[in-house]
C-alpha cells in the first residue's frame, strides 16, 4: 500500500501543478464581470495596459520608423499620434477580442507556463516521496 502513495504524491503534485497554472492562465481573461470582487486581470486593467502597450509601440516597429521622429515640427507629433491609436484601439476592443488576441500572439507560451507547472508539481511530488523515505 506504501508504494501506491509513493507514486500517487509525485502524479497528484503534477495535476495540481497543471490545475493551478491553468487557472492562473485562464484568470488573466476571467472572470470577465467582477464576481465577489474578483476580475480577470485583462478586463480590469484594460485601460492601463492598453496606455503601457500604446507607449512601447513605437518600439515593434521598423527602425525605418524612427525617421519619423526627425521630421522637424511633426515628427514627435505623428509618433504620439500613432502611440494614441494604438491605446484607443485596444480600448475600444471588447474582452474576448483581447483574450483571442493574445492567446493568438502567445498561446505557445500560456499553453507552457500551464504544463511546466504539472513538470513542477511532479518534481516537488518526487522530493517529498524521497524525504518520506529518509
Amino acid at each position: 500500500m506504501m508504494d501506491i502513495k509513493l507514486i500517487l504524491i509525485p502524479i497528484i503534485g503534477a495535476i495540481i501543478g497543471l490545475g493551478t497554472n491553468y487557472l492562473a492562465v485562464k484568470m488573466l481573461f476571467r472572470p470577465r464581470r467582477k464576481i465577489f470582487g474578483i476580475q480577470g486581470v485583462f478586463p480590469k486593467r484594460k485601460n492601463n495596459i492598453a496606455e503601457r502597450i500604446g507607449e512601447v509601440s513605437p518600439m515593434i516597429l521598423p527602425k525605418s520608423f524612427d525617421k519619423v521622429k526627425k521630421i522637424p515640427y511633426i515628427g514627435e507629433k505623428i509618433i504620439e499620434y500613432f502611440k494614441k491609436g494604438v491605446e484607443n484601439r485596444i480600448k475600444s476592443l471588447n474582452d474576448k477580442e483581447i483574450e483571442e488576441a493574445v492567446i493568438k500572439a502567445a498561446g505557445k507560451e500560456l499553453s507552457f507556463i500551464v504544463w511546466i507547472g504539472a513538470v513542477i508539481g511532479f518534481l516537488i511530488g518526487c522530493i517529498q516521496v524521497l524525504i518520506m523515505l529518509m
